[in-house]
C-alpha cells in the first residue's frame, strides 16, 4: 500500500488559507499569487458576492490537533447558487485510489470531498447534511444526486468517511459501506475539498494498492514523456528586451504602436475616486520606447498599488483620428477628452465630456460631467477612417461622437458590458457597434436585441470560424457563459462555463476543420481553459492553479499558433491540446501580466510581461516568416477584448 496524500496541517499557521481579501476582479488578467502558505493546494472560487467577508478555509486547532474549516457557509446566491466552497490538492492521480478523511458538520448544508475532480464545474462528490450522506455527479450547473443513504447526522460528532474508487465507487461511514454505484470514474483527475455548510475537516488520506501505484506511476511517466517530447517541437523563449519603468510602470493598462519601425509604447497610471474602481481618472500617462527613454510625460508618476492596479480599462487609445497620416493619444483626463501627438505630447485638441448632471438617464454618477470609463474609434459618418469617437460610463449609457465630438446618438437599453465591439459587417461604409447584448446600427438604432439581460459581455469577437460558415459574433458573456450568434440576431450555439471571461479565436488545431475558439472563465470557476470546435462544441477543457490566464494566440515561429495564459510558474504557451509546450525561463521575469504584439512587424509575435517595475520582451529563439493574420485592430486596445489571428483568405 503506498500514500500519496497524508495530509494533517501541521504544516499550516493557524490561519486563512490565502485568498483575495477584497474579492477584486483584478485576477481577471494580472496574474496574482496572494501571501500566504498553500501547501499542496489551491482555491479556485472567487466570487464578488463575498466582498466584506472572510476567506473560505480556515485552519485552526482543538486540543494539538489541527483541522480544515470551512468558514463560509452558503452565501452564493443569484447565478452563483451551485458554487461551493473549494480546495483542491495538486497531486494528479493516474489511477484508482481509496480516499479518507474526517468530517464534522457545523451548519446543515452539503459538504464534502469530490473525487475524480477535473474543474470545481465537473467531479464526483460525497456529500454529508443532517440527513445522510449522499454520492453527486457535478456537471456546469447541474448537480444531480446519483445515490444516498439516509440516517440522521449529528453535529457533535466527527465521521470518518471511506471512498473507494473504481468501477463501482464504494463509501463507508465508520466502517459501514452504505452506497456502492458504477460511475464514470476518470484518470489524471484530483481530489478536493467542497463544502456548502460550515465544517471542519481532518486527516485526509489517500492511499492506492501496490498494484495501482504502479499503474499510476507507469501512466505518470508516460504523460510527462509525451509531454517532454512534445516540448521538444517548439523552439525556447528568448529575452530579447528589458525596459526599466523606473516611477511609471502599471498593470495591464498598456498601449503599442509601430511609427517607422520604431517601437512606442504608452502606459497609464490612475487614481480611484468616489467607488473603488468604478470612477477611476487617468493620473498619469509615459511614452517611452524600447531603449526606456522617456518620450513624453504628462502627469505625476506613483506606481505603488493604489495607482497601478485596477479591474477596467482606462481611457486612452493611439489611432490616427484627423487621417493626417499620424498617430495621436486619445484620451479622457479630468472630464476632458484630449488628442495629442504620439511621438511630442504636445496637444492637437480637447473637447469637455458630456454633462450628466441631472440626466435621467444616468444614474448614480455623482459627477456634473460624465467620467469616461473607456474609449472607442469609429467611424459613424462614413468618412473612410476611423474619426469619430464611442465614450461609455461604467455599464449604463455608450455616446458616439463624430469627428468634431459633437454627440451624434446615445446607447441606452441594456448593460453596456467593458467594451463595446465596432465594425461594418454589411460593408456599407459605416461601422456598427455591438454593445452589451445588442447591434447597434451608426446611427443608434437597435438592429437586434438578444434575449439575454443578466450581468454582461466581457468580451467580443466577429469572424468566420470556416470558409464556408457566415460571419458570426462570439461572445463571452459572464453569467450568461459562451455564445455563438447569427447576424439575425438568433442563438447559433450557447454553452454553459460559468462566468465566461475571455475568448479568442484561432487556427490553434490542423486537424481540426475551421477555427477553434479558447475560452476561459472567472468569477465563482475560476481557470477553467476550454477550447471549443468550428461549432462551438467543447473539445477539451482543464484547470489552472493560478490566476490571470489571457488566452491570447500567438504566431509563435510561424509555423504554431499557441495561447498565451501567464507569465507565472504554471503559465506559459498552450497547443490546441491544452498542454503547457512553452514554459517561460527562469530569470526574474515580471509575472503580473502580459501582451501580444508583433513590435518588430516581422509577423512573429512577441510576448510582454511587465509589472509595475520592470517590462521583459520574449521572442522565438528560431522562427521563420509563416503567414500573415488579421488581428484585432491595434487602435482599440482593451482588457476586455477577444482577440483573434485570422487566416487572410
Amino acid at each position: 500500500m503506498k500514500y500519496l496524500i497524508d495530509e494533517n496541517f501541521k504544516d499550516f499557521k493557524l490561519d486563512e488559507f490565502p485568498y483575495d481579501k477584497f474579492h477584486t476582479a483584478l485576477g481577471e488578467y494580472h496574474h496574482i499569487v496572494q501571501e500566504g502558505y498553500y501547501g499542496n493546494f489551491y482555491d479556485p472560487i472567487p466570487l464578488h458576492q463575498w466582498r466584506s467577508t472572510d476567506g473560505s478555509w480556515l485552519i485552526t486547532e482543538e486540543d494539538g490537533k489541527r483541522y480544515l474549516e470551512q468558514n463560509r457557509g452558503d452565501t452564493a446566491h443569484g447565478a452563483f447558487k451551485n458554487v461551493f466552497a473549494t480546495l483542491v490538492h495538486k497531486e494528479v492521480l493516474y489511477s484508482t485510489y481509496v480516499l479518507e478523511y474526517s468530517v464534522r458538520l457545523f451548519s446543515n448544508n452539503l459538504c464534502g470531498m469530490a473525487f475524480s475532480y477535473h474543474t470545481s464545474r465537473d467531479y464526483y462528490a460525497c456529500f454529508i447534511d443532517k440527513c445522510g450522506i449522499y454520492l453527486y455527479k457535478r456537471y456546469e450547473e447541474t448537480l444531480e444526486l446519483i445515490d444516498k443513504y439516509d440516517i440522521e447526522i449529528d453535529d457533535l460528532k466527527t465521521y470518518r468517511i471511506k471512498i473507494c474508487t473504481g468501477y463501482y465507487t464504494s463509501i463507508y461511514l465508520d466502517g459501514v459501506k452504505v452506497i456502492n454505484h458504477k460511475i464514470d470514474f476518470k484518470y489524471q483527475t484530483k481530489i478536493a475539498f467542497v463544502s456548502k455548510a460550515l465544517a471542519r475537516f481532518s486527516d485526509l488520506k489517500l492511499y492506492m494498492s501496490d498494484f495501482e501505484y504502479k499503474e499510476h506511476l507507469k501512466e505518470l511517466k508516460v504523460d510527462e514523456k509525451r509531454l517532454e517530447n512534445k516540448k521538444l517541437l517548439y523552439p525556447k523563449l528568448k529575452l530579447i528586451h528589458q525596459i526599466d519603468l523606473k516611477n511609471f510602470g502599471s498593470g495591464r493598462q498598456l498601449r503599442i504602436a509601430n511609427v517607422d519601425g520604431k517601437t512606442i509604447f504608452v502606459i497609464a497610471q490612475h487614481q480611484k475616486r468616489y467607488i473603488r474602481d468604478s470612477f477611476a481618472s487617468i493620473s498619469c500617462l509615459t511614452a517611452f520606447d524600447i531603449n526606456s527613454n522617456v518620450l513624453w510625460q504628462i502627469g505625476e508618476p506613483n506606481n505603488n498599488f493604489s495607482n497601478t492596479l485596477i479591474s477596467c480599462d482606462l481611457p486612452f487609445q493611439i489611432a490616427d483620428i484627423n487621417n493626417d497620416g499620424k498617430l495621436e493619444l486619445i484620451y479622457a483626463k479630468d472630464f476632458y477628452i484630449n488628442i495629442i501627438d504620439l511621438l511630442t505630447g504636445k496637444l492637437i485638441n480637447k473637447f469637455p465630456t458630456p454633462i450628466i448632471e441631472g440626466d435621467p438617464l444616468v444614474k448614480d454618477e455623482p459627477f456634473i460631467r460624465l467620467n469616461v470609463d473607456q474609449i472607442r474609434v469609429a467611424d459613424f459618418e462614413g468618412l473612410g477612417y476611423k474619426g469619430d469617437l464611442i465614450i461609455k460610463d461604467r455599464y449604463q449609457n455608450v455616446w458616439a461622437l463624430d469627428k468634431n465630438m459633437n454627440i451624434m446618438w446615445r446607447y441606452h437599453n441594456k448593460n453596456t458590458g467593458h467594451f463595446p465591439y465596432v465594425f461594418d459587417y454589411n460593408n456599407d461604409g459605416y461601422d456598427e457597434v455591438f454593445i452589451g447584448y445588442d447591434l447597434v446600427s451608426h446611427k443608434g438604432e437597435i438592429i437586434f436585441d438578444l434575449e439575454m439581460n443578466s450581468d454582461h459581455t466581457d468580451e467580443i469577437i466577429y469572424a468566420k470560424l470556416d470558409k464556408d460558415m457566415p460571419e458570426r459574433l462570439i461572445l463571452a458573456s459572464g453569467n450568461e457563459g459562451l455564445n455563438i450568434v447569427n447576424m439575425d440576431g438568433t442563438i447559433f450555439k450557447h454553452n454553459e462555463i460559468g462566468h465566461a471571461q475571455r475568448i479568442s479565436v484561432a487556427k490553434y488545431d490542423n486537424k481540426i476543420d475551421g477555427l477553434q475558439i479558447m475560452a476561459t472563465s472567472f468569477w465563482g470557476s475560476d481557470g477553467i481553459i476550454g477550447i471549443y470546435d468550428k461549432f462551438g462544441n467543447l473539445i477539451k477543457n482543464f484547470e489552472m492553479e493560478t490566476c490571470g490566464s489571457l488566452v491570447s494566440p500567438i504566431n509563435y515561429d510561424g509555423n504554431h499558433i499557441l495561447a498565451l495564459t501567464h507569465a507565472g510558474l504554471d503559465g506559459g504557451l498552450l497547443d490546441s491540446n491544452l498542454d503547457m509546450v512553452v514554459k517561460f525561463p527562469d530569470d526574474g521575469h515580471p509575472t503580473l501580466t502580459a501582451e501580444v504584439y508583433d513590435i518588430d512587424n516581422d509577423g512573429i509575435d512577441e510576448i510582454i510581461t511587465f509589472d509595475t517595475n520592470k517590462m521583459y520582451i520574449y521572442k522565438a529563439s528560431t522562427f521563420t516568416k509563416g503567414k500573415d493574420y488579421i488581428k484585432y485592430p491595434s487602435d482599440s486596445f482593451s482588457n476586455y477584448r477577444g482577440e483573434y489571428l485570422l487566416p487572410k483568405e
